[in-house]
């Protein structure tokens, strides 16, 4: 197994102690052989996403840290007049998606025995990486920005990491923490061993609804690893025949913050990103940009952009359905809102709709924003 950067094509031993290309690209898996799965190969006394232990680059029996994560909820509900399903990440062991893709990056870097390391987030990853960082062993320090909710917060600092608060946007935090030396650099958005965790979230959506696709998967986008998850984990599955096409995939960004769907439309690169409600995907910068539009687009999907007042709106409405979830998920659902409104996606076609966090992260902005 070997890193390779898609930007370049150079090639990396797996021990290297650079977090990133050379050429500044992202680092991805290179696997031995293509990832072949079946029916079959599921582990089926294994109630968690190890239940497709033989697509991923490590075994269960090695983990230094787990918590049982995976094998979320997928409910039938109704959005807009739509049949759909909602994949619930909010009841992850942490609290949202990341423990997905954080599992397998805390124990690859357990496994070469680092230590000490430092990871940039704008909430939920932090709180990820602190819990598995704990249960490893490892020393952690976690950089946010000031704003972060403090249900985020206090997660971190109940682990025992190291908390530093960051004034301004989210890159600022990314930014300090690159230029930090409390550790080897961590970053979820940029160690290759994430999505290949977070393709899980396609096994378990694929098994969950009768070995089938769903025709529409709309999914919230920061860095993107959720739409690069999913289309990795249908097209694994699409390469060994155990499904005959691939779902199309909806990223969804606040307009205040929509670099990867700016790309996706051709719009200008540079832009003033504002602070925004879905603060779990204010990203300004992606290091996966290129390679979330070329996903989109290979499963025949788009991006969708959303504004804040349609943000709280989804917030209101979701949360009379008895769903408490983050502000972040609720851009999401402004986004299937749009394209069912718009006719892209069919009240008779499946849908399902990705809840990435619990809304405990975020109470008293929730509070908050249920006023307004």
């Amino acid at each position: 197994m070997k890193y390779v950067c898609k930007k370049c094509g150079k090639e990396y031993e797996t021990d290297t102690n650079l977090w990133r290309c050379e050429c500044r690209g992202a680092f991805w898996l290179k696997r031995e052989e293509k990832v072949r799965f079946t029916k079959e190969d599921i582990k089926q006394d294994e109630y968690s996403m190890w239940r497709y232990e033989k697509a991923y680059p490590m075994r269960k029996a090695d983990l230094a840290a787990t918590f049982g994560e995976g094998l979320t909820p997928l409910a039938e509900e109704t959005w807009d007049g739509a049949k759909v399903w909602f994949k619930n990440d909010a009841l992850m062991p942490t609290g949202s998606f990341k423990d997905r893709g954080v599992v397998m990056l805390i124990n690859s870097l357990a496994s070469k025995g680092v230590t000490r390391i430092t990871e940039d987030s704008s909430g939920n990853a932090g709180a990820s990486v602190s819990a598995y960082a704990a249960k490893a062993g490892i020393e952690c320090n976690v950089y946010v920005p000031a704003s972060t909710s403090e249900g985020k917060v206090t997660q971190v600092i109940a682990s025992g990491a190291k908390l530093h608060k960051i004034p301004g946007l989210r890159d600022r935090a990314a930014e300090a923490a690159q230029s930090g030396t409390e550790g080897v650099y961590a970053s979820h958005n940029w160690n290759p061993y994430f999505v290949e965790g977070v393709k899980s979230m396609a096994y378990e959506i694929w098994e969950q609804l009768g070995f089938t696709v769903p025709d529409n998967i709309v999914c919230p986008t920061g860095n993107g690893s959720i739409p690069l998850g999913l289309e990795q984990g249908f097209s694994e599955l699409l390469e060994s025949g155990e499904v005959d096409h691939l779902p199309r995939i909806y990223g969804v960004q606040p307009q205040n913050c929509n670099p990867i769907y700016r790309k996706f439309y051709g719009e200008a690169d540079e832009f003033e990103a504002s602070a925004t409600i879905a603060e779990g995907i204010a990203l300004k910068f992606s290091s996966h940009r290129d390679e979330v539009v070329e996903a989109v687009r290979k499963t025949d999907g788009r991006m969708v952009s959303v504004e804040e007042s349609e943000i709280l709106q989804a917030l209101k409405k979701i949360t009379k359905k008895g769903y408490y979830i983050e502000p972040t998920s609720c851009a999401t659902f402004a986004g299937a809102t749009k394209l069912i409104g718009d006719g892209v996606i069919g009240k008779e076609q499946k849908t399902v709709i990705v809840i990435s966090g619990n809304g405990l992260k975020a109470s008293e902005k929730i509070f908050h924003y249920l006023q307004q």
